[in-house]
């Protein structure tokens, strides 16, 4: 009947299976990821003044370096974001992207355990405001940034 043979052999199988799959699904999540970043930076590189107020409002970074970041930020997230949808430097742009994930994980924990109620700044979504929903989808944005970083098959990339 089944016996210990047609288990193994069934599962042997599916991870044959899932070992062909597994690099277009890290194509799918790699193109995701940098199509998030790229949306997250068109309000921002247009309106860098609001990004500097959503920075501020984290009580966080030093007075006067807002402005910076809100200039320099948006355009490294374009970065990102072309990289990873184009293939381009993909390895570079999942390691600076998993970075800056963790950051906005904990800016946005330390705003929600200090109890702001404020914007997140995050680009995606007018009006997200902080909170553990927020910190639960940068952490699965994360997770998918890794799992880029870690692939093994590099499928579809432009070799730089």
């Amino acid at each position: 009947m089944g016996g210990k043979n047609g288990l193994g052999l069934d599962m042997k199988l599916r991870i044959n299976k899932l070992n062909k799959i597994y690099p277009f699904f890290i194509v799918v999540v790699r193109i995701l990821l940098g199509i998030i970043f790229l949306i997250a930076s068109i309000d921002k590189i247009s309106d860098p003044a609001s990004f500097a107020r959503d920075i501020s409002n984290y009580h966080f970074v030093p007075f006067g370096l807002e402005n910076i970041i809100a200039i320099v930020l948006p355009w490294l997230e374009l970065f990102i974001g072309l990289g990873l949808i184009l293939g381009i430097m993909v390895d570079g742009a999942s390691v600076i992207s998993g970075i800056l994930l963790f950051i906005f994980i904990i800016l946005i924990f330390q705003a929600t355990i200090r109890g702001f109620n404020i914007d997140c700044g995050c680009g995606l979504k007018e009006g997200e405001m902080v909170g553990w929903r927020k910190i639960f989808e940068d952490f699965i944005f994360l997770i998918g940034a890794y799992l880029v970083w870690i692939r093994k098959v590099k499928l579809y990339e432009i070799i730089v």
